[in-house]
Order: C-alpha cells, then structure tokens, then sequence
C-alpha cells in the first residue's frame, strides 16, 4: 500500500487509530505531527474542517493524508461548540465547560465523528459517524481513557458517559463514534486493490 500519514497531535487519537486499522485491517499508518501549522477553517461541522485540513497537508507534504475530528452540537448552545471541541476544552475546560449550562433542561446533543482522506492533486473525500445522546450535569470516569467530552457526553440509550463505558467495554463504547473509521478503511483498501491492478496491468 501506499504511504498513509495520519495528521494528529494527540496521542491518544494516535495510538486509538494505529491499533485500529492494524488490527482489523491489517495497513499501517504513518503518524505525523506536521512541522507546519494547517489553517482551520471557519465551519458549521467537521466534515467541512477535516476536508479542508487534508487537502492542504496533501498538496504540502506530497503524501496522501488521513485526519480525524469530532465534534459535539448541543441544542441548548445553537450548536456549539461544534467542530470546535479542542478550543474549547483547551479555554475553559470540562468542569466550567458544564457549569455554563447546569441550569439548562434540555441537554440533547448529538456527536459527529470523521475521517477524511486526500492523495496530492485530488479531491478530499470524508466518511462521516456518531450518535445522539445528552449531556451529564457532571463529568464522569477517567479523563486519561479519552476526549473531553467523553466524560460528559451519554449516549441514547445508555446511563453512562462514554468515559465509563470505555473503562468497563472498550468496544462497545467505540460503536457510538459510527462507522466512518470502517468505512474509510474499506474503501481505502478497495482503492489500494484497484490501483495495483491497474499499474500491474491486469484492470
């Protein structure tokens, strides 16, 4: 296959997404904390985000490039924060992040989890996942085990924050971020399978 570089700062996301698609695909990644800034994009969902963020990378590493982003849309902010989770986790955090709405009686939210890819002179594609849920009125289980709103985000269904469902069952916890992992894994193999048939002149 192809060299893959998955753009991340984050080491949980990087060891989260290496021992995925090893393990259950079988293709390796190649994690890069770029030496340069990308430029994020002002942007109502994260599709539009990642989808900017990799072509950049694409066109400046000369790599094809895989990103991930999450983001979480409460009813009761208009949406926010959104795709800009990180920013406000690293501003105020978890614990003032729920004060701000620890009177607020609806507390549906829905998660939105993507992977885009793009390989230099082409056009990103994104592969979108997630859940609904609502928000706790406190965070719950150990902030080491994911993202900042793991430990307040529970989804339909369940009474537990993500954070505690990953302590207890890693994989069944991971089923409410969607199948945009999978999906981008399938098809990229697809594309990898199609492309050697194609250079070995057999397509």
């Amino acid at each position: 296959m192809e060299k893959l570089i998955y753009l991340t700062t984050n080491k949980f996301k990087m060891e989260e997404a290496n021992l995925f698609f090893k393990s259950k695909y079988g293709f390796d990644l190649e994690i890069m904390d770029p030496s340069f800034e990308i430029p994020e994009i002002q942007a109502k969902n994260c599709a539009d985000v990642v989808k900017f963020s990799v072509k950049y990378a694409a066109e400046k590493l000369g790599y094809p490039v895989l990103k991930s982003d999450s983001g979480l849309y409460i009813e009761c902010l208009g949406g926010l924060p959104g795709p800009y989770n990180a920013f406000f986790d690293k501003q105020i955090g978890v614990e003032k992040f729920l004060k701000l709405i620890k009177d607020e009686e609806n507390r549906n939210a829905r998660l939105e989890h993507t992977y885009g890819y793009c390989a230099p002179g082409e056009e990103p594609i994104v592969f979108s996942g997630g859940s609904l849920g609502i928000i706790s009125y406190e965070s719950k289980g150990n902030p080491e085990l994911g993202r900042w709103h793991d430990m307040f985000f529970i989804p339909e269904g369940e009474n537990r924050t993500l954070c505690e469902i990953r302590e207890q069952i890693p994989e069944y916890e991971a089923t409410f971020y969607g199948t945009a992992a999978d999906d981008f894994a399938k098809w990229y193999i697809e594309k990898s399978k199609n492309k050697t048939l194609k250079i070995g002149g057999r397509k």
